[in-house]
């Protein structure tokens, strides 16, 4: 099957960019938004699809379409899934969407009478920014894009899928539905309501006195996804329920060992030791090379003074001999004294080339081991 049109239902950050990319690209796909009128009205001022429908009339943007992504919340899914139940097409069209769970999702998808097509995904990539404001052709780069078919379901039918995914610059990885959201569970939405936890809780000792304002890096990166929204968590909590639980429940026993080992610290330091060593052995495979699309990245370190302007002087110069940094990150800031800017390239030989450059404008650059 080849995608000719393609249907957003819900065009946020996610469709936008997607949509975004498609345009970018001059892919000879003609692109349909649904979503509320605000929206609809902002994606065509901005070019970024072609017809544009409301949510409601959902016969309308069915007919015609070769692929329909749905892009909104998960429970908005399932809700819009039931209703597009009620459709039956004329041709095959190839359904997916992109909600952080898959188990119910797919179970409703699989109810889609014949000819819809359906196959579970989740892309590993957002942002902060939820509307089409922020859309990014590069948002979905290097970022895993599970797929979730049915056991039963040929390659082929979601190939046309898969090759807009590796289009984006993603990864597809074909997971059950059931693995997928135990996967999740334990790397993902688990360690949401760890972070929550730990930022919520602040013992008054602390909290009374303002004290929380000396944390340093470890306990902001910690606590970082806590300000996340919880319109968003509330679907994720309320279909991937049992998995979390049971995520939690095995990080509580390992909260427990570690409690009851630094009891006994004065005693027995190996107990202790064990963890740290377990901790950096488990920390180092997150970025095995080639298993981890994070390892394709090849980072550099620059030294930086406090004065304005820095930022930019190291970025200009590496624009201007057509390097593109794909990541940046503001390591250390200490006022008076010199910080430390990370920077990512998709390539050894431009992390390379950018020391090179860097080095001749005088800053202590190096590799980052």
């Amino acid at each position: 099957m080849q995608v000719r049109q393609i249907t957003f239902v819900g065009f946020g950050l996610l469709a936008s960019s997607f949509a975004s990319a498609i345009k970018q690209a001059a892919l000879p796909i003609r692109i349909r938004a649904v979503s509320a009128p605000g929206t609809l009205a902002r994606a065509r001022q901005l070019g970024l699809a072609d017809e544009f429908f409301d949510y409601d009339s959902v016969a309308e943007w069915v007919s015609g379409s070769d692929l329909i992504l749905l892009c909104s919340p998960i429970i908005s899914i399932i809700e819009m899934l039931e209703k597009m139940a009620a459709v039956t097409p004329e041709q095959k069209i190839l359904v997916s969407d992109i909600g952080s769970t898959k188990q119910l999702i797919c179970e409703s998808g699989a109810k889609l009478p014949s000819p819809f097509l359906f196959v579970g995904g989740h892309p590993m990539a957002g942002s902060e920014k939820r509307s089409l404001e922020f859309h990014d052709p590069a948002l979905f780069e290097n970022a895993y894009w599970f797929l979730c078919p049915d056991e039963n379901t040929p390659e082929s039918v979601y190939a046309p899928l898969t090759e807009l995914i590796q289009m984006l610059g993603s990864e597809p990885v074909l997971l059950s539905a059931k693995r997928h959201d135990a996967v999740m569970a334990w790397l993902s939405h688990m360690p949401q309501m760890v972070s929550s936890t730990l930022a919520g809780n602040l013992p008054p000792r602390l909290a009374e006195k303002n004290d929380q304002h000396f944390a340093g890096r470890g306990f902001r990166d910690m606590t970082r996804i806590a300000a996340s929204s919880w319109n968003m968590w509330h679907d994720i909590l309320k279909t991937n329920h049992r998995e979390i639980l049971t995520a939690f429940s095995e990080f509580a026993d390992s909260v427990e060992s570690t409690k009851n080992a630094l009891k006994h610290f004065l005693k027995d330091e190996e107990s202790v030791h064990d963890i740290f060593s377990r901790g950096n052995a488990g920390r180092a495979s997150l970025f095995t090379p080639g298993r981890n699309l994070g390892s394709k990245f090849f980072e550099i370190t620059v030294q930086l003074a406090d004065k304005p302007g820095t930022i930019i002087s190291v970025l200009q110069p590496l624009a201007e001999a057509g390097l593109n940094v794909r990541d940046i990150e503001l390591m250390k800031v200490r006022e008076n004294i010199a910080g430390t800017l990370l920077l990512a390239f998709k390539t050894q030989n431009e992390a390379e080339k950018a020391l090179e450059v860097l080095a001749h404008l005088g800053f202590k650059a190096d590799a980052r081991q």
